[in-house]
């Protein structure tokens, strides 16, 4: 576990950045231990004063800041991403707050946020929410011990707190965007492409990623998941139409 009054410098910079000097594999490398009161200077993790910033994965783009910093009204999208992802057609965010997690709970939803999203690491994540909505404060053994190299590079001393950077993962072979908007322009789905985000109504798109058909919400889902692997946020405009998209958006707006 971290020491008291240290903090961490890590490169997640390089390509193969996954294994730390005693041999221990991470989505990132220890380079340097200095003081918290030390700003850590790098391209994705820092702490300030005190102040711990995790990088998470970034496939899980905006599901990452519901679930660990603030739970809008919109979570609506989120909870159907999960529900995709862990394959958990019954799952429920309904009474969730990621502002109540627990210290211990905070530094195990860092810690399987840092991870790539597939169907462990997201049931994983529901069993957390779970919890939290049942009213437990601590966290299970049993996770503890599955992200326990995870758990050992983030510090039981400092504040965690959220930084909503989007993190590029390298140059996709298809471009991210096409799947993504043949698919909303076969649901008439209004697009704003912004640079880096997306603006979209997500409570629509959250009715069509828990769609009946299973194909459409395969498709939909990894259509999202290669925006968020390419850096791309999604990000909630209620009451968008095509028109005030093209007015707001790029030449790939809908």
């Amino acid at each position: 576990m971290a020491n008291p009054g240290i903090g961490y410098i890590y490169d997640t910079t390089m390509p193969d950045a996954r294994t730390d000097i005693q041999g221990n594999r991470y989505p990132y490398v220890i380079i340097g231990i200095i003081s918290i009161s030390t700003v850590i200077v790098n391209s994705n993790s820092k702490c300030v004063d005190g102040m711990y910033y995790p990088e998470f994965h970034a496939g899980w783009g905006g599901c990452a800041e519901e679930l660990f910093h603030y739970t809008s009204r919109y979570f609506a999208c989120t909870e159907a991403f999960l529900r995709n992802l862990a394959d958990q057609r019954q799952f429920s965010m309904s009474g969730y707050q990621a502002e109540k997690l627990s210290q211990e709970q905070r530094r195990l939803m860092a810690a399987m946020l840092s991870c790539k999203p597939d169907r462990q690491s997201a049931r994983d994540i529901t069993r957390t929410v779970r919890a939290l909505v049942n009213g437990e404060r601590e966290v299970s053994e049993e996770l503890a011990n599955a992200y326990r190299n995870h758990l050992k590079v983030i510090p039981h001393d400092v504040e965690l707190v959220y930084s909503g950077r989007s993190h590029r993962q390298g140059a996709p072979d298809v471009a991210p965007l096409d799947p993504f908007l043949n698919l909303a322009a076969r649901l008439n789905l209004p697009v704003a492409v912004r640079e880096h985000h997306i603006e979209i109504p997500l409570k629509i798109l959250a009715g069509h990623l828990d769609s009946p058909n299973p194909s459409l919400r395969n498709s939909l889902q990894e259509a999202i998941l290669n925006l968020h692997f390419a850096g791309y946020q999604l990000r909630n405009h209620p009451g968008l139409t095509h028109k005030t998209a093209r007015e707001l958006g790029d030449e790939n707006s809908l």
